[in-house]
This record gives C-alpha cells, sequence and structure tokens, in this order.
C-alpha cells in the first residue's frame, strides 16, 4: 500500500496492540516489513486491526477477511485465527500428557493466553549474501504456528548446522518457543522440548511473505517449573518469573539467539 496508508499503524513499540514495522534487530541487516496484531481474545482487539486493504473483488476489507474465511468445500466460515488456537491447545494437551502431566497442565500455567499474527513480507533482495529475512533467534512465546507460503527462506539450526525447511502446501511448520522450553525444563530432562532457533533467507528474485502465529501465556502469568518436579535431588534449574518481565528484557535486547533463558537461571554450588 502507499506509505501513507501504512504510516498511521508504524510504530516502534513492541507493546502496542497492532502495528506496521520493520527489521528491529541492530546486529543485523534484515529485509523484512511486517503488520502485527494481537488476536485473543478476538473481541478485544479486533476493532483495531487495520481496514486498508479492501478486496474489491470481495467486496471486504483487511478486516474481514482475518477475521472469517469461507470453506469453499463447505460454503461455511469460520475464523481462522480462532481455529489456530484450537490447534495450539490440542498440542498443549498432547505435550502436557507427553510431560506425564494432566492433559490441562500447560494450558492453566498459560493463565489467560497470549495469541498474536504476525505478517512478513521480505522483498526480493538485491544482495541477498548481505541481509536476512530475519536473523538467528529462537520465539519468545511458548509456541508458534507458522504458514509458510509458496517460497522457501526459513532454516533451522540443526547439529550446528543451518536446515532449510521447505514449504509443505496446505501444512503448518511448528515451533517450541523459549518459554515453553522453560516450563518444561526441570520436567524433562532428556531436552526432548528445546525452542528452535530459526532465522529467515532472502533471495534475488522472489519476494516471500509467512505468517506465524505467536501463542504463550498472557502478559500477568507467573511462569515456573512444576512444584511436584523439584526435589533436593532435582533442584530448579531457573527461578520463576512474571511474563511480564521475560517480555521486557525480551524487546530491551531484541534478537539474540537463545540468551533470554540464561537470565532466570540459579547458580547451583557443586
Amino acid at each position: 500500500m502507499p506509505v501513507e496508508d501504512r504510516v498511521c499503524l508504524y510504530s516502534e513499540n513492541p507493546q502496542q496492540a497492532v502495528r506496521v514495522s520493520t527489521s528491529f534487530n541492530d546486529e543485523f541487516f534484515e529485509w523484512v516489513d511486517y503488520l502485527r496484531h494481537a488476536c485473543h481474545p478476538l473481541e478485544e482487539f479486533i476493532n483495531s486491526w487495520p481496514q486498508k486493504p479492501v478486496l474489491y473483488s470481495l467486496q471486504r476489507g483487511c478486516r474481514e477477511v482475518l477475521q472469517t474465511q469461507r470453506d469453499k468445500s463447505t460454503g461455511g466460515k469460520y475464523c481462522k485465527l480462532k481455529e489456530i488456537r484450537v490447534l495450539v491447545l490440542r498440542l498443549l494437551a498432547a505435550i502436557s500428557e507427553a510431560l506425564g502431566q494432566d492433559s490441562d497442565y500447560l494450558n492453566s500455567i498459560f493463565g489467560r493466553h497470549s495469541q498474536v499474527q504476525l505478517i512478513n513480507y521480505y522483498p526480493a533482495c538485491p544482495n541477498p549474501d548481505l541481509s536476512f529475512g530475519a536473523a538467528p533467534q529462537s520465539d519468545s512465546h511458548g509456541i508458534t504456528v507458522l504458514m509458510q507460503g509458496e517460497v522457501s527462506g526459513l532454516q533451522v539450526l540443526k547439529d550446528g548446522k543451518w536446515v532449510a525447511v521447505e514449504p509443505i502446501p496446505n501444512a503448518f511448520v511448528v515451533n517450541v518457543a523459549d518459554q515453553l522450553q522453560f516450563i518444561v525444563s526441570k520436567v524433562v530432562s532428556n531436552g526432548r522440548f528445546k525452542s528452535a532457533e530459526h532465522r529467515a533467507v532472502t533471495n534475488k528474485t522472489t519476494a516471500r511473505i509467512s505468517i506465524p502465529t505467536f501463542y504463550g501465556p498472557s502478559f500477568d502469568s507467573f511462569i515456573a517449573p512444576a512444584a511436584s518436579m523439584v526435589d533436593e535431588e532435582h533442584p530448579a534449574l531457573y527461578r520463576g518469573y512474571k511474563n511480564e518481565e521475560y517480555m521486557r528484557i525480551f524487546w530491551s535486547q531484541g534478537l539474540e539467539g537463545k540468551g533470554i533463558l540464561d537470565r532466570f537461571k540459579i547458580e547451583i554450588s557443586p
């Protein structure tokens, strides 16, 4: 859209519920613009979502398209963001059970829950060797559900090497994020649930769009290892914290790989 239509939503304040912005990483040159909007509870945020652009072929604005979709096979309407929430709740229940906990374990820790959608636009880059679409990072929330689109660009760090995650039609990529790693850190000793360090690379010829939905604890949730999993032989590795404190540190330091969790480690004497 024209700059004058975008500038009214532009903000560098990470706590603003709806904003258009660009790279906030000072260490790396990132080639990306994005629209970020909170979306849970839906009724609380939907009226702040942008109306433009208007899709005249559908006679609907951006807000309406984001809110509801039509199922071509049944003709019925559904809300994609609410359906992603249903998917995440199923994943959290499955992970809870895999930890030997009640299926509602993670759901209850997340409190009122937080859900934020990011719509990333990576233009074709004239010098892709000199920039990232997104610098190496792990997500700050609990779990991420990503729709990649058709253009490759996502890479995940595995065994010290960057591995491309090629797009699969009609499939989501699911990332464990930092706070889910923290919550299960004392429950799972073999590190089965580690947050995924990833990056996005650019290319010279084709623009790319990706749409991650970040799902995690609400701002006022208190995050701590399960008391039942801590004893003299298995002391807590991290101190508890309010999610508000965690997110304040995350936004103040920018993207620095997976370093934030280290701020909450407890020093244990040998």
